[in-house]
């Protein structure tokens, strides 16, 4: 009883840099998420601009979820659906990501179409959230709050 093993092509193969990696305009603040800095409007546009951010994130199941539980129940749709949703991955396992997320649809101003992956258009606010408040603990400032 042996497990037979197929040969697996390199990733290099399967897949295809971006152009930006192609073309060494990979910046390095690209790849840390910033929550603070996209609420207060200071984030690099692959995070604080909801046009580009979309198209360059992957829908897991985690982020979906998450977008169809908070969005559900605060536009009134699913009441019943969780009230605190307790965010629990590793470094690195996009927390962040799916806040930020959260955040540009409750802002709106994004077409339903763009976000079809993420969530179903009838979940989307019909107006955006006014109040949204984040907290990044590691961002606060302990001595001015």
């Amino acid at each position: 009883m042996g497990v037979r093993v197929g040969t697996l092509k390199a990733i290099f193969e399967t897949c295809t840099p971006r152009d930006e990696v192609l073309k060494g305009e990979l910046r390095e603040q690209q790849f840390a998420a910033s929550l603070t800095k996209v609420l207060r409007g200071e984030a690099d546009e692959i995070y604080g601009d909801p046009a580009k951010f979309f198209p360059n994130t992957y829908p897991t199941g985690g982020l979906r979820s998450l977008l169809t539980e908070s969005l559900g129940r605060l536009g009134g749709s699913k009441l019943s659906n969780a009230p605190i949703i307790r965010l629990e991955t590793s470094f690195g396992g996009g927390k962040t990501h799916n806040l930020i997320a959260l955040l540009h649809l409750c802002r709106g101003g994004i077409s339903p179409k763009a976000v079809s992956r993420f969530v179903t258009p009838d979940l989307l606010p019909s107006q955006p959230v006014e109040k949204v408040a984040g907290i990044v603990g590691p961002d606060m400032d302990v001595a001015n709050g």
